[in-house]
Parts: structure tokens; C-alpha cells; sequence
């Protein structure tokens, strides 16, 4: 007996349904297999996550509203870790404002219930049809996304004892995992070799930057939270921890999170469970914790700006990524390594590195590591597009410590001391200066005022060069550097976001 035409198309294509109706989920499933397809269900967003962890489908199909989230959750991460798959989103009449939403987010389809079967076919017909499609031409042109785990460059004796530990520990059962290094030195490639070379590998590995979320919607990101938890939470949220089950979680720059949260995530690792914002149940996770921070955290400890007992919960396998300078034979290799990939980023044609190059770049201190150093060859890619990389097409970072010092406009400058406004100021008798290339400025201390020079300044620049500086003297200790201020901590955090230099 001939094939049907519909079932050639759905012979292969695994298809996912999220919908908590049971009744109009077994009716798309009995539909869906009649016509050929391969065909799981789930009722949640958490069995949604664990079937699409288990399946890997081809095609999803989902509720917006789930007894425990909303479909939107399930969307945005899906098209994030498999941005292939189409996802067709259904709903019920009346949530016409959400489509837009959901269309704008990278939906396939939107359907409103009730909707006619034979509509909700031919939908999944296309999905598949573009699923496959990708699929093949993926598999031609070489993007497939890789099985095997992705390599760590580096073959100085300092990196293998580093890739050497990560294999250790993505092979063993350990929870939490603590990785230091200076910023730009590869503590977040560090975290994926972790989860890619474990057999979590096929589950979520979901980061987060402590940094870079404010203090009251960290928590919710985390642990998520119940509907009417407040204001605005008008459905339940799913946090990372929740998100993440039995894969990775990457919690970058620790050091940053405040004491409050400290106390509910030490918690959370002590007794493998939690509970969301406004919750009273404890959820059970079963997720890998991997830290990282460029700071001291026994330095914050001692600044009771870290929980010690959370310190050394973190810190029972602490891996140490070495900055670039300590490492410089690694360079020829991140060279070729950064040259090829940018140059397919670019589409250009990769050029020859001659020695001169390579030799220019291992004298170089590196003070931003691996991300000044691809920066830097970007650079040079974009700006000439050469068929061979010469010394003459690379642009180097001086550090400021190197650059010439502008000559002071005062006579001799005597000893400084802080005054209450965070600057440095002289005795009455003498006089002080600020600036860069262009400006100096001067100050007394006779009336505590500061005295504005005839030709102006940049506020904002001096500002900036003042936070800068105290970086730099405390050693990106941001507690050390606003005390160097007369600041405290919280508003040396909020001028450092203020000009974008949270990461210097």
C-alpha cells in the first residue's frame, strides 16, 4: 500500500507537545501519529525542559499558560540553546496581544483555541519541512553543531595542569566548583569545559553575571517565584536553579552578590533544594554549581563583604586560570586559533601571521589577557583586511603605568592625604593636580575648594580616570578602591556602571 503523502513528511520528525489539557493534547498527539510523526507529551514547563532534554525534537509545540510558568520561558530558552527548532505556540482566545510577543521572540505560528486540527497539520507540515531543511543544509555546509567537546588551547605546562583539573572534575561527582583568575583570562570557557567534558553535557548549562543584575531581581532569577509574589508577578516563574536540572550552572563574578543572597544560594548548595521567591514548598535540584570571580574573596571576607562559610563551601575544587603573561607560549597558538575564527566571522579570507607578528605579541604584557589579545587581532582584521598580518597592522594597548606622565603645573607637590570628598588634596601651603595629556588641575586646602583651571576640564573624564586609578591601586578591589575615594562601596559600584567599567 502506497504511503500516505503526510507521513513521508512526518516519517522522521520527532515532535514535542506542551499543553496541560489533557483532552486537546491527546488529540494532537493521536493526529500527529497518524500521520507519522514521533510524538511525546509533557504537561508542564518542568517536564517540558526534561523531555526536551531527553528527545531533542525536531519540532515544539506549546501552551502559553502551564500550571507552573508560561510558555514564553520555555520559547526564549529554546531559542536560545536550539535555535533551529521551530516552536509553534497555542492558546487560548483573547491573548491576541501576546502573538505579537510571541512572533517578535522567533515563534514558527501562533494559533488561538479553538483551533481547526487541520490547521494546527499543516503548521507543524511547514515546521517540519524548515526543520529538516536546516538540518540538511547544516549538515552540508559543516555548522552542525559539534558532539565532541570543544578543545581549550593551550599547551604551556600551566594549562594542561588546568585542563588537567577541569577533566578531573567534569569526570567526578562533585556540586560546586570555584574558578579565580584576572579578568579576560577564560574563566567562563573554563565553566563550559567543565559541563561539556561531563555527562551533564546534554543538559541546560544556564550563567548568570551577579554584576550585571540589580540586587532585588537577582533572586528572582535564581530561584524564581510565585504568582503574587508581588506586583507584578502575575504567573510563576521558573529560576535558574529550576531551569537547570541535572546540567550546569555558571555563576559569574560571585564576589559581587549581596550578603542577603549569599545566605539563601549557601543554603540552597547545603541541602540541594530551595525555594522561590514568595514559595513555601522546597523544589529538589540536581544541577552542578561552577563560580567564578577576578577578585580576592578572602580579601571580601576580611571586608565582611563575603561569607566565609560560603567561601569555603565554594572552594573545595578551586581551579586557577593562569593570566596570559604567565603563559606567553600559549600565544602562537590562540593567534592561529583567533586569526581563523574571526577571519570566518568576518568572511574574509584568513591571512598568514608572520614570525615578526607572533614575536611582537609574546612581548607584550597583556594586561587584558585573552580578550585584549582577540581583540586585538580583530582590530587589525577589520580596520586592514590583510593577506598577510605584518607588525605595521597591530595596534597594542599601552599601559597606562607606561605611558608618559604629563609635568605637573605646580611646584613641587608635597605629601598628599584624603580629604572628606574622596580626592587627594595637599596642605594649605602647597597644591595638587589631577588630569590627563590635556589638563592638569589644581587644589587648596585652605577652603577646602577645588579650583576650576582657566582653560576648563572634562568632569566625566576625570571622574572616570580617578575610579580607574583606584582600581588599579587596590587591585580591582572595589571595597579598597572606594575607601581610596571616600566613597562607599555601593556608589563606587554605581559611578563604575554609570561609565561602563565594571569589568576593567
Amino acid at each position: 500500500m502506497p504511503k500516505n503523502p503526510e507521513q513521508e513528511i512526518f516519517q522522521d520528525s520527532k515532535v514535542l507537545i506542551v499543553d496541560d489539557e489533557e483532552i486537546l493534547a491527546w488529540s494532537i498527539e493521536t493526529e500527529l501519529k497518524a500521520h507519522g510523526a514521533d510524538v511525546h507529551a509533557a504537561n508542564s514547563l518542568r517536564t517540558a525542559i526534561e523531555a526536551f532534554n531527553r528527545v531533542n525534537p525536531d519540532v515544539a509545540i506549546c501552551d502559553l499558560r502551564l500550571p507552573d510558568g508560561n510558555g514564553m520561558e520555555l520559547l526564549k530558552k529554546w531559542r536560545h540553546e536550539k535555535p533551529d527548532m521551530p516552536v509553534i505556540l497555542i492558546t487560548a482566545h483573547g491573548a491576541v496581544e501576546s502573538a505579537i510577543d510571541a512572533l517578535r521572540l522567533g515563534a514558527f505560528d501562533y494559533l488561538q483555541k479553538p483551533f481547526d486540527m487541520k490547521s494546527l497539520i499543516a503548521s507543524v507540515k511547514r515546521a517540519s519541512e524548515l526543520s529538516m531543511l536546516r538540518q540538511k543544509v547544516n549538515r552540508l555546509t559543516g555548522f552542525e553543531r559539534p558532539r565532541d567537546p570543544f578543545k581549550i588551547i593551550g599547551k604551556s605546562p600551566a594549562m594542561m595542569k588546568v585542563k588537567e583539573q577541569l577533566r578531573r572534575i567534569a569526570n567526578s561527582k562533585a556540586n560546586t566548583v570555584l574558578i579565580t583568575g584576572e579578568s579576560g583570562s577564560g574563566k567562563e570557557l573554563a565553566a563550559r569545559a567543565v559541563h561539556d567534558w561531563s555527562d551533564r553535557a546534554a543538559a541546560p548549562f544556564v550563567e548568570i553575571n551577579c554584576a550585571s543584575i540589580p540586587e532585588n531581581l537577582l533572586e528572582s532569577e535564581l530561584f524564581g517565584y510565585e504568582k503574587g509574589a508581588f506586583t507584578d508577578a502575575r504567573d510563576r516563574k521558573l529560576g535558574l536553579f529550576e531551569m537547570a536540572q541535572n546540567g550546569t550552572i555558571f555563576l559569574d563574578e560571585i564576589g559581587e552578590m549581596p550578603m542577603k543572597l549569599q545566605t539563601k544560594l549557601l543554603r540552597a548548595l547545603e541541602y540541594r533544594r530551595f525555594k522561590r521567591l514568595g514559595g513555601t514548598k522546597d523544589i529538589v535540584f540536581n544541577a552542578r554549581i561552577v563560580c567564578a570571580t577576578n577578585r580576592d574573596l578572602l580579601d571580601e571576607i576580611h571586608e565582611k563583604q563575603f561569607r566565609a562559610d560560603l567561601y569555603y563551601r565554594l572552594s573545595a575544587l578551586p581551579v586557577e586560570i593562569p593570566p596570559l603573561r604567565d603563559r606567553l607560549e600559549d600565544v602562537d597558538d590562540l593567534v592561529d586559533f583567533f586569526v581563523d575564527k574571526i577571519s570566518k566571522d568576518l568572511e574574509i579570507k584568513s591571512p598568514e601571521v608572520g614570525h615578526a607578528v607572533k614575536s611582537m605579541l609574546k612581548n607584550h604584557s597583556w594586561p587584558g589577557n585573552i580578550r585584549e589579545l582577540k581583540n586585538v587581532l580583530e582590530r587589525a582584521l577589520v580596520f586592514h583586511s590583510p593577506d598577510h598580518l605584518e607588525v605595521d597592522h597591530i595596534t597594542l594597548d599601552t599601559p597606562r603605568s607606561q605611558k608618559p606622565k604629563p609635568e605637573p603645573q605646580v611646584s613641587q607637590v608635597p605629601p598628599t592625604s584624603h580629604n572628606g570628598h574622596g580626592l587627594h588634596s595637599t596642605h594649605s601651603n602647597g597644591g595638587s593636580y589631577y588630569g590627563d595629556s590635556n589638563q592638569s588641575v589644581a587644589m587648596s586646602l585652605s577652603d577646602e575648594t577645588f579650583h576650576l583651571p582657566e582653560s576648563g576640564l572634562n568632569l566625566e573624564g576625570l571622574e572616570k580616570s580617578l575610579l580607574i586609578q583606584a582600581l588599579d591601586k587596590a587591585r580591582n578591589n572595589q571595597t579598597k578602591a572606594a575607601a581610596l575615594l571616600g566613597i562607599s562601596r555601593h556608589t563606587f559600584r554605581y559611578r563604575l556602571e554609570k561609565y561602563g567599567i565594571l569589568n576593567h
